[in-house]
């Protein structure tokens, strides 16, 4: 789904420490937009609702469940299925 190419450039200047800066293609960029306006509340998580793959993604879960939050008003991602998902939400946000 986000498998998209993206673009990536590299900078040293005068730092020995490489920077590398990686800048989403305009067609990842519009994915990933229709993904957040999908629902009122989207969730970009490891694992899914009913088996969260860490503790962040868990808590988030249980916190949701806590609020009564309906299912039909949330959609989840789960980054452990497309790493390039994983990379291109860290430059979207």
């Amino acid at each position: 789904m986000f498998r998209a190419g993206l673009r990536s450039s590299s900078a040293t200047g005068n730092n020995p420490i490489r920077i590398s800066v990686r800048l989403l293609s305009d067609e990842v960029r519009k994915t990933i937009d229709n993904a957040v306006k999908s629902k009122p509340l989207v969730l970009f998580m490891k694992g899914t609702p009913d088996i969260p793959q860490c503790g962040f993604s868990r808590a988030v879960i249980q916190i949701l469940g806590l609020h009564e939050v309906p299912k039909e008003k949330m959609q989840t991602y789960n980054v452990l299925e497309d790493q390039e998902l994983r990379n291109s939400i860290k430059e979207y946000s």
